[in-house]
């Protein structure tokens, strides 16, 4: 687990196991499931493809040509200019990230970035249990909810989930 291999102190490991987890309320959830059928329902977006490098590109770097976005799952989301994101985020699809944090991995040394050995497969939500596929879930609601726009799927997440 992550904060305990980082050494970090007993009190505040006792703090974050006594800590109870997010559970999103069905008004979020129902918003956030209109948003993706809005993607989906939308010609000029809906088999809108990108490529890992595509991503990249999209790292925040140059926002005018290219608009800051991240990958959570298959969607592409460009992030609300107005609003913070992880710079770890920018450019990124964050599925192995996330996952990493909610088991309680070290991310420094367990997040793969599209050009870094071992990026590929991406983790098959098949694979996930339940609660993680909701962590998921919750984070990409977290990139809607604050103004982000899914604006294509990344292909490489696609294809490694069959």
């Amino acid at each position: 687990d992550g904060a305990r291999e980082g050494g970090l102190a007993q009190h505040w490991l006792d703090m974050l196991d006594s800590v109870e987890h997010y559970v999103t309320p069905p008004h979020i959830r129902e918003k956030t499931l209109q948003l993706i059928a809005e993607f989906h329902s939308d010609d000029t977006r809906k088999d809108e493809l990108w490529s890992a490098e595509k991503l990249a590109q999209h790292d925040g770097s140059d926002p005018d040509n290219f608009p800051t976005c991240t990958s959570i799952m298959q969607y592409v989301v460009q992030i609300n200019k107005e609003k913070w994101i992880f710079g770890s985020w920018k450019g990124h699809n964050v599925t192995r990230r996330n996952l990493c944090q909610f088991q309680g991995k070290s991310l420094d040394t367990n997040d793969i970035r599209h050009d870094e050995s071992g990026y590929r497969p991406l983790p098959k939500l098949c694979e996930c249990s339940e609660d993680e596929r909701e962590y998921l879930m919750q984070s990409l609601e977290g990139q809607l909810h604050r103004g982000g726009k899914i604006v294509a799927q990344l292909q490489p997440f696609l294809a490694d989930q069959n």
